[in-house]
């Protein structure tokens, strides 16, 4: 599973990197033609994805801290391993219930918005549900590697948070509901353009939120589906024979999500594309730390007269 689950993985990226291509030349075109509003009653898909699609990523938080926060237990002994393993899972549930939050109460600029009355109440009773959910499935499940797992995912996606909010805060892209908005085509910047320029001469009334076009957080956090979906099995033994197709249900959740962000003017294909590259680049960069830190572990146990087997994530 692991060598398929590589591939798949290598697939995706080829198909992202040929579709980032595509958008570098005809990214105007293309979400102008795919442009069907910001309201409901314009785009009911576009609004309701644009909170919808990132649900499992953040709901996804809180069942990782549950899971997290229950597989601690095993450190009972090793209290500073157990003191870091509560921090995370502590984080995880502040991510999570933040942005699960603020996505509801601004899920779309010109459609609709909650007030935080009824966000917060709505957020605490769907992460209480996801918390109770990993708590339970943790204390049933049989697999020994199942906390080096969820960490292993957790520090994935902490660092595609990361590299998404930096990214945005340097590019400063403006969404082509933006620049259709102003009837002025000049305001248009390819990917690879910074539109520093454009915020900084615009009134301070231009929202700083126009400008974060490159890369698509939703798109990023969509992605992570590849990885968090088929993590389920981990929990329910019944899916195992099922990863693959939860693979793929993960890839067609990026797809849904990226074209309804495409919909609703708020991105290029660029952007949704080299977003979901960025969430395979932070598995790939974790992957490799936390290889080298095992290789680490296994020197050091080795040298001390102790054998451990190296683990796959």
């Amino acid at each position: 599973m692991r060598k398929v689950k590589n591939y798949g993985i290598a697939v995706i990226a080829c198909i992202l990197l040929g579709l980032t291509v595509c958008g570098s030349f005809f990214d105007y075109k293309i979400v102008n033609a795919l442009y069907l509003g910001q309201k409901p009653s314009e785009n009911f898909f576009g609004v309701v994805f644009s909170f919808i699609g990132i649900i499992p990523t953040f709901v996804g938080w809180s069942f990782l801290g549950a899971s997290i926060l229950y597989l601690s237990k095993k450190y009972g002994n090793n209290r500073v391993k157990r003191r870091w393993l509560i921090v995370l899972s502590v984080l995880l549930f502040l991510l999570s219930f933040f942005f699960f939050c603020n996505t509801l109460m601004m899920v779309n600029k010109n459609a609709f918005s909650v007030h935080w009355a009824i966000a917060y109440p709505i957020g605490i009773v769907v992460l209480l549900c996801a918390t109770y959910l990993g708590y339970k499935l943790s204390a049933r499940s049989t697999n020994t590697e199942l906390l080096k797992k969820v960490v292993f995912l957790s520090f994935v996606s902490l660092l595609l948070m990361l590299i998404i909010m930096a990214t945005k805060g340097i590019m400063d892209r403006p969404r082509f509901r933006f620049v259709l908005d102003s009837a002025n085509p000049e305001y248009y910047r390819n990917w690879w353009q910074t539109g520093s320029d454009i915020k900084s001469s615009l009134a301070t009334g231009i929202a700083s939120d126009e400008f974060s076009s490159f890369p698509s957080g939703h798109s990023a956090y969509a992605m992570f589906a590849i990885f968090l979906f088929p993590a389920l099995a981990e929990y329910l033994p019944k899916l195992g024979k099922h990863k693959k197709a939860l693979f793929v249900g993960g890839f067609l959740w990026w797809g849904l999500v990226a074209v309804s962000r495409l919909t609703v003017g708020a991105h290029y294909l660029t952007d949704v594309c080299i977003a979901g590259l960025i969430t395979i680049l932070s598995y790939g960069i974790v992957k490799l730390l936390w290889g080298v830190v095992v290789r680490k572990n296994v020197e050091a146990n080795a040298s001390s007269g102790e054998t451990i087997q190296e683990e796959n994530v």
